[in-house]
């Protein structure tokens, strides 16, 4: 008789488990056809759930390496030729510590959850996922393996239903064939699946019906085949979607309140001409109902701001036009009258087209030591096309072209990438792009802040800036007389001019090891209006890369990893811009926590000091940077959130081009108080310190900037929410410390205080009902002081016909 440690038998049994993964993962699966009417209610009462195919999801892939799971999930799959019925059954050794809230779409992460991914074409290069929280919230989007992005902006129209029970809980979802891309044929399908759990504990686990081999980083190359479906058609897929929007706006100009009433119809049409081709066509479009977005501190910045997509009509097949550049930025677009989008693929081509108009027309002005935001009056017309072919599983080619037109102005961009997937780990990429460009002769004067000329004899007031565009009677806005900027240069161009881009890198990431070579370069005449590309005459090589260890079960922590990066940038004349040593570690432990600590060693070049130069070289001051940054979050409770992240060093003050002292604080808490309730707020705190040689003065400081983001949601249920938002920005400045300006020009206090309530009932993402109040105010005075300026109420309706 004898003793076997108990580890001795999890060796053991894992070599067996993973024995049998592999011979269950060289075996397709067959889906059985039903027929009769099925309730989607989580009930999973009907006779034909009986005969439904079952799989084992009882393998955890993260965060620890394909070992069996402690929770028992089986997934029941079935179809009866026009829709993929899914069912789970989730067990719980413990249902009270569920994590389950009704939440809006796509907002459930973090929760307990189950669902699919689905690569209807079996091939390797994107997979649609729906998945379900235990009360029915759902979550769907598309994943591409060729551009390594995951987005949630994908909406489809199906139905789901969870239901929590004494042994766990149970999701049925039921998905329409007519929503997905499949190519249609007599045969059965073959699509590739991976089935999912999400199990958040003590630690966060991801279950699979399928092995992830961590030295494998295409996972939508490892999904498990299933077949059936035979001649299953998509029908007509029609979707109508009308919609009527409604709504008065005040604004307060000279004390006294202009109202505006404004009542809008239209309509959106997307139709799948084929299995494989869609149509998206959005008449009289309105966006003004779209809920707030995420409010962002801009202080201290010399480039704008990234602000992310949420209108519908751009949203759909959004990745059929991704690149390795972001060559179509459709928030650039502000009011069109029009659109029609029109995306699909054929056996090994894949393409996609949009064409809109807008009212105006705004462009980012790019540089390398800033960006602004340009406006062309009046309207103005914007086409995309995008085309990519797979020679086989691991090598595409494509190409991206954009146009954008208004009067007396142009931008036109062709591109050609390809990617290349040299092995399970390592990916090749690679994108050349050109431009010619047209710009109005008086584009600069947007830039220009004009001086009094020297003959002039009127008031000391005619010294202030004002804007060329709408000058008075004793400015000339003149090209020689403007007060010359990095925009100014770039915008003054009087012909047509041309510039080219390029971006290259080359990747590899297995179990233990990630590092990646880039090298991009976008020359001073490259623009790329269509896209969000705020940076030309520049030319960054970067090589980074970490090396990764995980915890064996049951330790304290699961991974921990260290990661460090260099980079160097110059101009087109070879002149240093930046050059930057980073390196971070970061460690993944119990209660869903994650630890990250950063240092950073930094030369950068200021502002210019000739500014009708753009030269670096003998025009600019080298500033070393050197920054430490602590970052942490985890879930010490049900239901409760949090994370922080401080940052303090070194910081460039670019107003005044010198060298400063900064601290910065963001804190984010999200607390579900139960089933409905749940409040986030995020708090950001950002301080500059400067020394000023030429003056005596009490303090240091050059402003504090803070941003008090507050959301209060009730969810009455998986279809409707009530929300309140409470957006604060404060931000103070020490007019005594700006050496280049008067301290009269300097606002030393401004306070934003912005609101929003908005009723919500969505019985689809197209049939929608919204009902808001927004609201604010501003004052350079106290909190007490604030006065609205602007208010409104809008309701929209749209309703989703389905054919």
């Amino acid at each position: 008789m004898f003793t076997v440690k108990f580890n001795h038998i999890l060796t053991i049994s894992a070599l067996l488990f993973s024995f049998t993964f592999k011979a269950t993962a060289q075996q397709s699966t067959e889906i059985p056809r039903i027929s009769g009417k099925i309730t989607i209610d989580a009930k999973l009462d009907e006779e034909q759930w009986r005969h439904a195919k079952k799989i084992l999801v009882n393998n955890i892939t993260r965060p620890y390496d394909n070992i069996p799971s402690h929770v028992h999930t089986e997934a029941l799959l079935m179809e009866d030729g026009g829709t993929f019925y899914i069912a789970f059954i989730a067990e719980d050794p413990d249902p009270s510590q569920i994590r389950a809230f009704y939440r809006d779409r796509d907002k459930s992460w973090g929760d307990d959850i189950v669902g699919i991914k689905i690569d209807t074409y079996n091939d390797q290069r994107s997979a649609y996922r729906f998945l379900v929280n235990p009360l029915g919230s759902q979550i769907d989007g598309v994943e591409n393996e060729v551009t390594k992005r995951e987005s949630d902006s994908w909406d489809g129209i199906w139905d789901s239903a969870g239901k929590i029970n004494e042994k766990g809980y149970i999701v049925e979802m039921a998905l329409p064939l007519r929503m997905l891309n499949f190519a249609e044929k007599s045969s059965v399908q073959d699509w590739g699946i991976e089935l999912m759990r999400f199990y958040p504990r003590n630690e966060f686990f991801r279950l699979s019906n399928i092995r992830l081999e961590r030295d494998n980083s295409c996972e939508l190359c490892q999904l498990h085949t299933i077949e059936g479906f035979a001649g299953a058609k998509q029908g007509d897929n029609l979707t109508i979607t009308p919609s009527l929007v409604t709504g008065i706006n005040e604004e307060k100009d000279n004390n006294e309140w202009h109202s505006e009433d404004n009542t809008e119809t239209s309509l959106d049409v997307r139709w799948g001409i084929t299995p494989d081709w869609l149509l998206n066509v959005t008449i009289n479009p309105d966006f003004s109902t779209v809920e707030t977005d995420n409010a962002q501190l801009n202080i201290n910045n010399n480039f704008a701001l990234f602000t992310q997509e949420k209108r519908p009509f751009f949203l759909d097949n959004a990745d059929y036009f991704d690149s390795n550049y972001n060559l179509i930025y459709t928030r650039n677009i502000n009011a069109p009258n029009y659109g029609a989008k029109l995306t699909g693929r054929e056996n090994n081509h894949t393409f996609g087209l949009f064409v809109t108009d807008d009212d105006s027309t705004n462009i980012l002005i790019p540089g390398n030591r800033g960006s602004s935001i340009a406006t062309i009056d009046g309207e103005s017309k914007a086409s995309a096309f995008r085309y990519r072919y797979s020679f086989n599983e691991d090598i595409t080619m494509g190409t991206v072209s954009t146009i954008r037109t208004a009067e007396d102005y142009q931008n036109v961009v062709h591109s050609v990438n390809t990617r290349i997937r040299v092995s399970t780990a390592d990916v090749f990429k690679f994108q050349a792009l050109h431009s010619t460009t047209e710009y109005p002769d008086d584009l600069f004067k947007q830039f220009c802040n004009a001086e009094e000329p020297e003959e002039s004899n009127d008031s000391e007031d005619s010294n202030d800036s004002d804007n060329c565009q709408a000058p008075p009677e004793n400015i000339d806005c003149s090209f020689e007389h403007c007060d010359y900027n990095e925009q100014v240069l770039r915008t003054s161009k009087e012909d047509e001019f041309s510039g080219n881009a390029f971006k290259t890198s080359y990747v590899h990431n297995d179990r233990d090891w990630f590092y990646r070579v880039t090298y991009d370069k976008q020359d001073a005449g490259f623009r790329g209006d269509l896209g969000f590309i705020p940076n030309v005459d520049y030319n960054r090589f970067s090589v980074g890369g970490d090396r990764k260890w995980y915890a064996e079960p049951g330790d304290w922590w699961t991974r921990f990893k260290i990661f460090s990066a260099w980079e160097i940038t110059h101009n087109d004349n070879d002149e240093l811009i930046e050059k930057e040593f980073d390196i971070n570690a970061q460690l993944s432990s119990s209660m869903n926590s994650y630890f990250r600590f950063s240092y950073s060693n930094r030369d950068l070049v200021g502002l210019r000091d000739d500014k009708s130069n753009l030269a670096i070289d003998g025009n600019t001051t080298l500033f070393t940077e050197n920054q430490f940054s602590l970052f942490g979050e985890f879930k010490p409770m049900l239901g409760l959130y949090l994370n922080s992240h401080f940052k303090y060093g070194d910081a460039i003050d670019y107003r005044n081009n010198r060298l400063g002292r900064t601290k910065q604080w963001r804190v984010r808490i999200n607390w579900n108080i139960n089933e409905h309730l749940e409040l986030k707020i995020k708090h950001v705190f950002n301080q500059l310190d400067a020394t000023n040689p030429n003056i005596n003065i009490k303090s240091n400081n050059v402003f504090n900037a803070r941003l008090t983001d507050f959301r209060a949601t009730y969810q009455f249920d998986v279809l409707s929410f009530l929300r309140f938002s409470v957006i604060y920005n404060n931000t103070s400045r020490n007019a005594a410390n700006y050496v280049y300006s008067k301290p009269e020009e300097i606002t030393q206090s401004s306070k934003n205080v912005s609101t929003e309530l908005l009723y919500a009932y969505k019985l689809n993402p197209q049939t929608v009902f919204y009902l808001g109040y927004s609201d604010s105010s501003y004052t350079e005075e106290e909190f007490s002081d604030l006065e609205q300026n602007q208010r409104s109420v809008f309701m929209k309706f749209s309703y989703a016909w389905i054919k």
